[in-house]
């Protein structure tokens, strides 16, 4: 499921991309280049964009450990056929294919080397049309066995017109070392986001605590000249009196947020906060806001409190928002 979704996202990536950079990619592969005539004569040659140049094979067999070495057959060995089949995953096309070759040619899948490309129907989105490229292997294989006793392995067999050549896979494609190869990256990439799916949660906790420190720093001092402010206040008999009377009124700013502290959950994260003639209003986040609710009515201090608004949830995280509104005891 991973390699299909992997492959259909780099074929949107691919539309989007400017057509310059497509049609570049279209180009002839720089490498060593083999051509066999008709009458099995090989010839070899260096391509650097585009550009060949004749060697022998001595010097192609030196080469060809650092680039791809392309085969090019005579166009009569060359096979085209059309075919329409079930439009099915690519991966399951591939093997669908393997299996009709030996149906719709004369040939099986091992007896060639094969290539395919294919498009869904416009019209009719269940089939697929399919373009196969075929060379036979048998009209190749003493070339091939000359090229193997010089120690020249090839790795394409390259068809078509030579500014936009079409490449055919050398290798078996059921081989099992690209099979485990795809598995092993698979298998780290799984792993890979397994342990970002462990470890984020413990990023995003950090960072949230850390932004709350910074905002209790933030306070400090203010908080320290409100207490400076009462203390002075506190020292006068007078304004002790007055100070007693008002918070007898409005209710203690301070102990009235020291109850609501202990009363909400380690979750919660209140963003506002007013008290004004012993209705108090409080905003803010948290994982259930019903429970809030079941908290404070627990306490004595606080009466009747409810929701002054709808309980919405963040999109995109686990919290809600809410509002609530309650009267402080006297």
């Amino acid at each position: 499921m991973l390699a299909e979704f992997f492959s259909w996202w780099v074929a949107r990536i691919d539309e989007l991309l400017p057509t310059g950079w497509t049609h570049a990619a279209a180009r002839p592969r720089d490498g060593v280049v083999v051509d066999v005539s008709k009458g099995r004569d090989i010839t070899a040659s260096i391509r650097h964009r585009g550009i060949g140049r004749v060697i022998g094979l001595g010097a192609a067999a030196r080469i060809a450990g650092r680039k791809p070495v392309m085969l090019r057959p005579p166009p009569s060995f060359v096979l085209v056929k059309h075919h329409v089949v079930p439009t099915v995953p690519r991966r399951d096309l591939d093997r669908m294919l393997f299996h009709e070759l030996s149906r719709i040619t004369p040939f099986s899948a091992d007896r060639l080397f094969w290539h395919w490309e294919g498009s869904v129907r416009r019209g009719d989105r269940t089939r697929t049309e399919t373009i196969l490229t075929m060379v036979p292997k048998e009209p190749l294989e003493a070339a091939l066995a000359e090229l193997d006793t010089a120690g020249i392995k090839v790795d394409f067999i390259e068809v078509g017109p030579t500014d936009k050549p079409r490449l055919l896979p050398a290798a078996d494609r059921a081989e099992p070392g690209n099979r485990l190869a795809l598995a092993h990256r698979l298998a780290w990439f799984c792993g890979g986001l397994a342990v970002v799916a462990l470890v984020l949660p413990f990023i995003i906790q950090d960072y949230g605590l850390r932004s709350t420190d910074a905002s209790i720093a933030e306070l400090q001092p203010a908080i320290r000249q409100v207490e400076a402010l009462r203390r002075g206040l506190a020292a006068s008999t007078g304004a002790h009196d007055i100070l007693m009377r008002e918070a007898e009124r409005t209710g203690d700013v301070l102990q009235v947020l020291a109850t609501v502290t202990r009363i909400l959950p380690d979750d919660t994260y209140l963003t506002d906060f007013a008290l004004r003639e012993r209705q108090m209003t409080i905003s803010g986040r948290t994982a259930s806001a019903p429970r809030l609710i079941t908290g404070l009515s627990a306490d004595p201090a606080i009466r009747e409190p409810a929701f002054t608004a709808p309980v919405t949830r963040t999109e995109g995280a686990a919290s809600e928002v809410f509002s609530i509104k309650a009267e402080i005891a006297r």
